[in-house]
């Protein structure tokens, strides 16, 4: 049996039957009796029961790497606001099918996917409806905490190689209300193998328990990549697929469809856009359809 069969027969024997990745191509979400209660809703706000590593971002080398940290920025608006669309659209998937954890990964290397994933990130963190959690399991090619200019206290790595470490350690606040990071620095060449273990499962039921109104963003590996993203696919809720207009091969992407047909697919952001003249821009849509915004 593959690590990815493994992790399929684990998969089921932890979660309910769920709707395939078919429905998600769709033109439009699919409707539900009632989305999730958010966390306006309540009097809590959200939160975490537990104390992040504070850590610095630096404002210089965080513009340097297109992120956008700070809505103040004159030049970052545009992107700024790109940035808000998506979330906008990512949302409405999300509260209308009941969703928790998105998985983002790319139809091929440098589609831009992890600078899609802080930056995404960051947008949803400014809506404050929900208490973001960015967790960084490209562990072959860790690139979150390197584009934010941070080195963890604790590597997420040591965590799934079971280095005495708890979860509550590995998560970092840098400075941007209602947003946690974890992440690791060090490369692993046998991340399939610690990915199919049940340490992802403590992991993301570390984070719903303790954690108020919890959004979680999945960093993975590009699908042409050896399995650990598909071995991460069936244990997050849905998927979100990353491509590089002009850059990333047709063929690619008719491969990366064929990979996520099994798994709900929350949509395709498309990087790089001419439509918007700027490369921190995005196209967004279900099933390989890109959106007029």
């Amino acid at each position: 049996m593959t690590i990815i069969e493994s992790a399929l027969e684990r998969a089921k024997s932890l979660k309910p039957e769920r709707s395939t990745g078919k429905a998600a191509h769709s033109s439009a979400p699919k409707a539900v009796a009632a989305p999730t209660r958010r966390a306006s809703d309540s009097a809590e706000a959200p939160q975490a029961q537990f104390q992040p590593h504070p850590v610095t971002v630096d404002p210089i080398f965080a513009r340097e790497n297109r992120l956008l940290m700070s809505s103040a920025v004159l030049e970052d608006r545009g992107a700024i606001a790109a940035y808000g669309m998506l979330r906008t659209r990512l949302l409405h998937r999300v509260r209308a099918e009941g969703w928790t954890t998105i998985g983002v990964t790319s139809a091929a290397p440098q589609d831009g996917k992890s600078l899609t994933a802080v930056n995404l990130s960051l947008s949803l963190a400014r809506e404050r409806n929900s208490m973001v959690v960015l967790v960084d399991l490209d562990m072959r090619n860790p690139t979150v905490c390197r584009s934010l200019g941070i080195r963890p206290p604790v590597e997420l790595r040591d965590f799934f190689e079971q280095k005495q470490r708890a979860a509550q350690d590995l998560f970092m606040s840098i400075g941007v209300d209602n947003l946690l990071v974890a992440g690791s620095i060090t490369p692993s060449q046998n991340a399939a193998e610690l990915l199919s273990s049940s340490r992802l499962e403590e992991l993301l039921g570390f984070i719903k328990a303790s954690v108020t109104s919890p959004l979680i963003l999945v960093d993975l590996p590009p699908l042409p990549s050896p399995e650990d993203a598909l071995v991460v696919a069936p244990r997050v809720d849905a998927m979100l697929l990353v491509a590089a207009e002009g850059q990333t091969p047709i063929t690619e992407l008719r491969k990366a469809f064929t990979l996520l047909e099994p798994f709900p697919v929350a949509g395709v952001v498309l990087n790089r856009s001419t439509d918007f003249g700027r490369h921190y821009a995005y196209g967004y849509g279900y099933g390989g359809d890109r959106g007029s915004d």
